[in-house]
Parts: structure tokens; sequence; C-alpha cells
């Protein structure tokens, strides 16, 4: 006979709600169960056998109903089961007829297989182990997405960074400096903040005299003059008076300027004018008759051009009033002059000028006199200020490096920015009062903390470069990212790192 396959109840349907429960009572003998009006439809899987056979003894065991997979109906009755063995110490035979009873119902399902089973009882194959070894692969990638995820943020978290090369802005900054020059430094007076600085302080006197070029003209005519040589070949010497004509070959009048002698078989230079003035009258080379002469000694006696006449206007100087304006100008200028010549200082000292008082400065002339030129004539005294170059150099430095912040450094102190000014001078105590002016460069530290990371944290880069604008110390700046697809700060303000340039 056919050994019976193992069946495995895996859902019972759900009768109508159970009623509270009575007391159980005891049971002689199992009586025949009639079926229930309008039960529900029970779903049923059938396993095939194992090999080892089917042994209902251990079929409601702990360790069997551990490894089995039940549906929720099964579920329920195999939790009555249980809880009606719980009772078996207490209620003792009847807690065994019911055991014995489902141990029937059991067997008698699973002898009548799939075909033999009641209507109202659904028969449903356990899923394949491919089924589950699929669900399985499914589980098993999700939590490799979930790692790869988790990797992913730990490796952004830990791993990406923003690196800030900022260059600094070169700043100018700008100071003076007072001093006192010359003078007996111990005496002096104590409320005075002026720095005190060895030097010297004298007085020279100057006189100047100056000749100026009248440049107001008055036109006065025109003229048309040249030279010409007198030739006089006749055996007498030959007079001629002033204004004697000479008549060119082209017949272009002109006549002496002045009475001259022509001696006998001799020659004399002699200058002419023209007798009409106009612009053809500056003739080049030519040969001049003289028709006062006796026609027979016109040929003996005649005149010669070697260099051309010259046409031009005739004019007076006189003085105006702009001359005298340029020539006054000039009197510091030329007073400065004066004073520096002749004198010599070391080559790194500070040499300041100052005239005293009023310079005494005379003309010879008026405006409107009628004269070539005027004569200026300058009386002055000026105070000559010397003191070394390298101190004042080293306060001046010394006071810059006070005004830079403390984020901030002297990169360059410029010397020759350095301007002076004489303010004053006093010619008892022989000292003076002068002013420096100068400026240099300051640029950021390299350990300068401006930058609050705080702010650029989680930032993109054009929120940075807002953010950056801001800062007026900041010249050029170059942002590096890492990894550098990521262009975004990292949320974590130790990764970003802010670095300034030399």
């Amino acid at each position: 006979m056919p050994r019976p396959k193992k069946t495995e109840l895996k859902t019972v349907s759900k009768a109508k709600e159970a009623k509270p429960k009575k007391p159980l009572k005891k049971i002689s003998a199992p009586k025949q169960i009639a079926p229930k009006p309008k039960a529900k439809p029970v779903i049923i899987d059938v396993i095939e056998d194992d090999e080892d056979g089917f042994d209902d003894s251990n079929f409601f065991s702990d360790e069997s109903l551990a490894k089995k997979s039940f549906s929720p109906e099964v579920l329920a009755v195999e939790s009555v089961i249980r809880a009606a063995a719980s009772k078996s110490e207490e209620v003792g035979a009847e807690m065994d007829v019911q055991k014995k009873f489902f141990s029937d119902l059991v067997t008698e399902i699973k002898t009548k297989k799939g075909s033999d089973l009641p209507e109202d009882l659904e028969v449903r194959k356990q899923p394949s182990p491919k089924k589950r070894v699929s669900l399985y692969s499914r589980l098993v990638l999700k939590f490799l997405l979930l790692v790869g995820i988790l990797a992913v943020l730990v490796f952004y978290f830990s791993f990406s960074k923003l690196t800030v090369l900022v260059t600094p802005q070169v700043e100018t900054i700008s100071d003076t400096l007072f001093l006192r020059i010359g003078g007996d430094n111990s005496a002096t007076s104590t409320e005075d903040a002026r720095e005190k600085i060895n030097g010297a302080v004298n007085e020279y006197p100057v006189e100047i005299t100056k000749v100026y070029p009248a440049s107001g003209e008055d036109a006065l005519g025109q003229e048309v003059t040249g030279k010409v040589i007198l030739v006089n070949n006749y055996v007498k010497d030959q007079p001629l008076v002033a204004t004697t004509r000479l008549l060119s070959s082209d017949n272009k009048l002109f006549r002496l300027k002045s009475a001259v002698t022509i001696p006998a078989g001799g020659k004399i230079e002699a200058e002419v004018y023209a007798d009409k003035v106009s612009p053809e009258m500056a003739i080049s080379s030519a040969h001049f008759t003289i028709p006062g002469l006796w026609a027979g000694l016109q040929d003996k006696i005649y005149a010669d051009s070697a260099e051309p006449f010259s046409y031009q206007t005739s004019s007076e100087k006189y003085v105006k009033a702009s001359d005298l304006q340029l020539a006054l100008r000039d009197v510091d200028a030329l007073i400065m002059a004066k004073v520096k010549e002749g004198q010599s200082f070391p080559t790194d000292s500070v040499v300041l000028y100052e005239i005293l008082d009023s310079a005494d400065a005379k003309t010879d002339a008026q405006a409107g006199d009628k004269v070539n030129q005027f004569t200026l004539t300058i009386r002055a005294k000026v105070a000559v200020v010397v003191f070394p170059k390298q101190d004042a150099e080293k306060l001046a430095a010394a006071k810059l490096n006070l005004l830079v912040p403390d984020d901030k450094e002297l990169s360059e102190f410029k010397t020759e920015s350095l301007s002076y000014t004489l303010e004053s001078y006093d010619a008892d105590t022989k000292t003076a009062a002068v002013k420096a002016s100068f400026s240099g460069l300051m640029i950021l530290k390299s350990n300068a903390d401006i930058i609050d990371r705080e702010k650029l944290v989680n930032l993109n880069s054009s929120q940075i470069a807002t953010y950056l604008s801001d800062y007026p110390e900041i010249g050029n700046y170059e942002l590096k990212f890492f990894p550098t697809f990521i262009k975004k700060a990292p949320h974590l303000v130790d990764r970003i790192e802010v670095k300034i340039a030399k």
C-alpha cells in the first residue's frame, strides 16, 4: 500500500466570529462533528512527501511548527492547538481527545489528496525555491544599493574639500610727521610734540641782476635796403651826396643813405635804399648807373651789388606790463639758483630753502618805456636747513608701522615719497619746523584670519564670489574644489581652508 503523502495545513478559513469561550467539559469519546452550514472556503497547500516519510507525531511539535510556514489561518489553528496543549496538564484526558481529533483530521485530508478534498477546500502548492532565491537576490541588491549610497555620503563628508587661494590687495597708507631741526634739543619745551633731529640752520644773503628784453614794438614804416660797391675808373676822386640816385638795369631806382667820396681808380662800399618801397624792390645782384653824373663819366663811375637787397619794416621797441610780470615771476627761481651756487652738501642729507620775509625786486624801466631792454635787481635773505635723510626716514617708517592694522603688514616704504615743507624758521634760536609727508604699501599677513569660514559652508561658486567681494583687502582669489566635479563648499567648516599668497 503506498505511503500516504505528507500534507501541510497552510490556511484554515475563519468561521463566524467566535462566541465567548465556555469552560471545557470532559469528553469521553470523540463525537462526529456535523458540518456547520455556510462554512467559508479553506485553502490547503499540499507538498510532496519527503523521502524520510511523514511523522505525524512531530507535526505539532515546536520544532516542526518553527520550521514550517503557514498562512494566517493556519497560524490561528496552530495557536488554538498550543492553547489546548497548555491546558493538557489541567484537563488531562480532554486535551488528548482533542489532539487525537486534529491528528485524525490531518490524516484524512492527507489520504484524500487534492481530488477528494471537499468543495470548500482549495489546494495551493508552496512557492518553489527559485522564487525564494529571487526574493533573496532583490533584498541583497537593495542592501548593496543602500551601502553604496552610504559610502558616497561618507566619502563626500570625509574627503570633500575647498581651498580658497587669496591674493591680497596692495593698499596705500599715508601720514605726516612733524620735525624740529637744529637748536639745543635738550632745552626744547616738553610741550613740543615734534620729533627732534640734529641739523644745521643758516642764513645767506642773495643779490641778483638780470637783463630782460622789451617785447613791445611799434611799426614805423617799410624799407628795402642793401649794399653796393661804388667803382671810380676816372683820374679824379668823385664825391657823391646822400640820396644820390642809382638806377638798375631794369629801371629800379635806389638812393645812397649817406654821402661818400669814391677815390680815383678805387672802390668803396655804401648802403642804399629803395626810392619807392615794395617787395619787388628786393632785387638780387645788379649793375647800377648814376644818372646825376655827366653822361661821359657814367661808364667810368658806376655801382654793382653782390648781395640781394632785403625788404623789411622799421619799428620801435618799448616795455610791456607783461614783460615786468614775467621778470618778477622769476624772482624766487633766481634766488634759489643763486643760493645753490657754490654750495655742496652730503648726498644723504635733506636740504630745504626758505626765503625770509619778501625779496626786494626792482626794475630800471616802467611799462611803456621805449627801450629795447630793462634790468631786474633782486636782494633777499635765504634760510638753509640741512639734516640727515636717514633719521627722517626711520621716524617715518616707524610711524607707518604703528598705523598698520594687526592683520596686515607693511610691504614697502617708499622713501622717494617723502616730501618736506619748511613751515617756520626762528632766526634767534636757529631752529626750523619741518613737515614731512610720506606713504607706504601694506598687504594682508599670510596668517591673517579675515574670512569667516562658517559663512562659506554649503555655498556655490557664485555665492562665494558675492561674499568675498565685500572684502577690499582681497585683490584676487581662486577656488579649488575637491573632487573637481563638485562646485559647492563642504558642509563641514573643517574641510574649508583659506590660504593667503605672498
